[in-house]
C-alpha cells in the first residue's frame, strides 16, 4: 500500500520514498489528498456556474436562481461557532460542580 501510495499516486521514486520517515511519508499523502480534493471542488463549482447561467438565460427577471439556491455544496455549510474561552469555562465549572454533587 505505501509503494502504491507514494510510486503511483504520488510519483515519487524509491530513494525519495524509502529516504523518507513515516511521518514525512503521511504528510505527503495528506497533502496529495487535499490538493486532490480542491480541484474536485474547484470542477464542482466550474459546472455549477455554468448551469446556473445557462438556467438564468431561460427564466425571467425576478425568478433567477442564485449559485447556492440552484445546489449547495457540503463544503459551504456554515462552520459551527467556536465556543470563547469564557464560555468554555462555565461549562468547565458547571462540570465540576456536577462532580462533586455526585461524590457527596
Amino acid at each position: 500500500m505505501i509503494e502504491e501510495l507514494g510510486l503511483g499516486r504520488l510519483g515519487m521514486s524509491y530513494t525519495d520514498l524509502y529516504d523518507m520517515i513515516p511521518r514525512s511519508f503521511w504528510n505527503a499523502v495528506d497533502g496529495y489528498w487535499l490538493s486532490k480534493e480542491n480541484e474536485d471542488r474547484k470542477a464542482w463549482e466550474r459546472t455549477r456556474w455554468s448551469t446556473c447561467i445557462l438556467v438564468n438565460m431561460q427564466l425571467p427577471k425576478g425568478k433567477q436562481l442564485t449559485l447556492q439556491k440552484l445546489i449547495r455544496f457540503d463544503w459551504e455549510e456554515e462552520i459551527k461557532k467556536i465556543p470563547t474561552y469564557e464560555e468554555t469555562n462555565a461549562i468547565y465549572q458547571r462540570f465540576i460542580k456536577q462532580q462533586k454533587s455526585m461524590k457527596l
